[in-house]
């Protein structure tokens, strides 16, 4: 009897992913004051918020490479600089933000990086 071969998409991670990104564009394009609650500090909240994405992006895509999954999280985050330069939005964009991004996602990859690297692999 064999194991089951993880599936390539894993359809309840996926749809929990896709919530976080619809709520991550509609908190960083919504209009309000971003010193206020839990986090003030805007790069604590770019980190976690893409830590976290990546976190749910590797349960959502198990069978990914983990490059394809952190180029495709870091375009969304240039992304929503972008589209908080335009005026009509009314926010700050902000390249340290994208930095902030940058290591979320980073620090969420690296120690899976550096346990392939050095690690036996079966």
């Amino acid at each position: 009897m064999s194991l089951p071969v993880p599936r390539k998409i894993n359809r309840l991670g996926l749809a929990v992913f896709l919530a976080a990104v619809a709520f991550t564009l509609y908190a960083a394009l919504a209009p309000g004051d971003d010193s206020k609650g839990l986090i003030p500090w805007d790069k604590a909240k770019h980190f976690i918020v893409f830590y976290g994405l990546t976190f749910l992006a590797t349960l959502a895509l198990p069978k990914s490479r983990w490059w394809k999954i952190a180029v495709v999280l870091l375009g969304f985050g240039v992304a929503i600089e972008i589209l908080q330069g335009l005026p009509i939005i009314g926010r700050d964009a902000d390249i340290l933000d994208v930095v902030a991004d940058t290591c979320g996602i980073g620090f969420f990859l690296g120690p899976i990086l550096v346990a392939r690297w050095f690690l036996p692999q079966d």
